[in-house]
Formats: C-alpha cells, sequence, structure tokens
C-alpha cells in the first residue's frame, strides 16, 4: 500500500511494529520517566489522571489525533493520504504476530503506534505528540 507522499515514513512505523527492532541512535530526554513496576505502569496507562483538565492517557491521545484528523480534513481531497483505514489492521495484526511481551498494554500500543503512522502519513516527520512518542519506544525497546 502507498500512503501517500510519506509513505517511507509510515513503513518505517510499520516495520517497527512487526519486530520492535530500531536502531540505537536516539537519545532519551531527562523528563522521561521509566516505569518497571508493571503494576504502576497500568495504572498510569488506564487510571491516572494528568493535569488541570484531568485528563486520561486516552483522552490526552484522543486530543491529540483530533488535531491530526484537523490537518486530514483541511487538506485538499487529491493531497489526503490514502489507506489510512487498513493501518490498524496491519499495524495489529503485526503488533499480534511479535514477540511483544506486554499483552496486557496490546490496545494501547497498536492504538499509539497506528496513531503515529496516521500522523506521519498526514503530516510527515515533525515534532508533534506522536512523533516525540514514537521515538522514545523506539529507543526504550532497545534499552529493554
Amino acid at each position: 500500500m502507498n500512503y501517500g507522499i510519506f509513505n517511507n515514513l509510515v513503513e518505517e512505523v510499520i516495520e517497527f511494529s512487526e519486530s520492535f527492532q530500531s536502531e540505537p541512535n536516539d537519545a532519551i530526554s531527562n523528563k522521561i520517566v521509566v516505569i518497571n513496576d508493571i503494576k504502576k505502569a497500568e495504572h498510569l496507562a488506564h487510571d491516572e489522571i494528568f493535569g488541570e483538565d484531568e485528563y486520561n492517557w486516552k483522552d490526552i491521545r484522543e486530543l491529540e489525533m483530533s488535531e491530526v484528523w484537523g490537518n486530514y480534513y483541511t487538506m485538499p481531497e487529491h493531497e489526503r493520504p490514502k489507506g489510512l483505514d487498513e493501518l490498524l489492521e496491519v499495524i495489529a495484526d503485526n503488533v499480534r504476530r511479535s514477540s511483544f511481551k506486554y499483552s496486557m498494554f496490546y490496545n494501547d500500543v497498536v492504538a499509539d503506534l497506528t496513531n503515529c503512522a496516521i500522523n506521519r502519513a498526514i503530516n510527515g516527520k515533525n515534532s508533534s505528540f506522536f512523533e516525540k512518542m514514537f521515538k522514545i519506544s523506539r529507543v526504550l525497546i532497545i534499552q529493554n
């Protein structure tokens, strides 16, 4: 499938979802805290409320994706990337078949990688929320 002018960037996310392998070339910011306690990580991912607006992780992802989709709908129709509806299935299948070991986070990982791929198809490789999250994911997978 060709996902438009940023196809190579989308393919990078798809390839990562197949093997969770990446080149160790990115450094983690000192603002990132690695959580090794699986129960604490699960609580932070599903239950914790962040900020004054009291959003959980799912709310934050949805708000960020609403901006991505806003960009998509402002694009002329002939410039919009095609095949975005297939990305969820492709990435879900890849993660399911991979050696990903934290099955309790399967849906979150699939959603995050799919959102990153969709963002890349629409916006390219910019310094967006999803691009930063993808960069962090690639580094953390290598270190563990």
